[in-house]
């Protein structure tokens, strides 16, 4: 039976260094939750505390009402897929996804009905029989998902599991995993720092920095509405333009422009754009004068790097559709933002002002 989980106020200590520093998350029974961050930032040392892998020097993890931190990880009701799938090579595959079940006393009848069912969840039934090193590294990972969830563990927990395949394999096992999750309904934390993967599978992220949470939303909130520079600059691109804002009033680059913000600031600030917020007019529409540097060809839209006045480059995608014109490097070009869509913090980063 799935459960909610909470992490309070935990704390994870190497000497002096602090590589979890009092988080605090709550996620919800049957919640696809992700942990996204770059390498260091934490969230594998925290997956790896709630399944009981490394200590607690402070504060509390709960399944549910279950206060977990002395369990020992093999008396946690909880499912690992790991980066490495760790199948066992000597075992078939009807064997590994059993081994839980046998661990755990289930009867011959009970763990052929239980292997079975999940075989045919992950659509691996007709590859029972045969050794792991038969299988390729999509069918291992699929072997790997079938052996956490057979337990049916109060939390499944995936450490990078799509890190080891290639991109197309990774868009189709990702989709596999969330529909599967989906059907159990069963409680997850997926660790990752692929920003796409996180954005495509999770009901709810934590961006997590330096051992610390930078923000918990939903996908969409995260991309459009990030709480800080960091955020804004981990998920997707982000050109970040130094600007003044006095009232409601924003100045850049020799332009003004009216922003709504969510409280009052006068001073310094940063202006981020994403490419898709900026337009770009080989006319003078009221813009900023730009000159394009450089134009990469992406398939559905061309990604242009355009220099604006100071030096100041900033990514813009335009979007094909029938007549555009290619633009070259050196054209000059007219820069427009989409106020509504746009992000501004204070000047440190730390803040969001929308």
């Amino acid at each position: 039976m799935s459960q909610p989980l909470f992490i309070e106020e935990v704390t994870k200590r190497y000497g002096d260094f602090t590589a979890i520093d009092r988080v605090s998350i709550a996620i919800k029974k049957g919640e696809f939750f992700t942990l996204l961050g770059p390498s260091g930032c934490g969230k594998t040392t925290l997956l790896r505390m709630i399944a009981g892998f490394n200590s607690i020097e402070a504060g509390t993890i709960r399944f549910g009402e279950t206060v977990i931190n002395s369990i020992p990880a093999y008396k946690r009701n909880a499912g690992m897929v790991f980066q490495n799938y760790a199948i066992f090579p000597h075992l078939s595959v009807f064997d590994n996804v059993a081994y839980g079940l046998k661990a755990r006393g289930y009867t011959k009848e009970n763990i052929e009905k239980d292997v079975e069912e999940v075989l045919g969840l992950v659509k691996m039934s007709e590859y029972k029989d045969r050794q792991p090193s038969q299988l390729s590294g999509g069918q291992q990972q699929r072997i790997a998902l079938a052996r956490a969830i057979v337990i049916k563990p109060d939390v499944l927990l995936m450490d990078e599991p799509l890190s080891n395949l290639d991109a197309k394999l990774r868009i189709e096992m990702r989709s596999v995993i969330k529909k599967i999750q989906q059907n159990l309904n069963i409680t997850t934390v997926y660790v990752t720092h692929d920003q796409e993967e996180a954005l495509a599978m999770s009901d709810r992220i934590a961006v997590m920095n330096l051992g610390t949470v930078q923000q918990i939303d939903k996908p969409l909130e995260i991309y459009t509405r990030p709480q800080n520079t960091f955020v804004s600059n981990f998920i997707g691109i982000s050109s970040f333009i130094p600007c003044t804002v006095v009232g409601n009033a924003v100045s850049l680059l020799g332009h003004t422009f009216a922003i709504k913000l969510k409280k009052q600031h006068t001073g310094e600030a940063i202006l981020a754009v994403r490419p898709e917020e900026a337009s770009l007019s080989i006319t003078d529409n009221g813009g900023i004068p730009g000159r394009i540097q450089f134009a990469t060809f992406l398939g559905d839209f061309i990604n242009y790097e355009v220099e604006l006045g100071g030096e100041r480059v900033i990514q813009v995608n335009e979007y094909l559709k029938e007549g555009l014109a290619i633009k070259q490097a050196g054209d000059v070009v007219y820069v427009s933002f989409d106020h509504k869509s746009v992000n501004l913090f204070t000047s440190d980063g730390k803040e969001s002002l929308v």
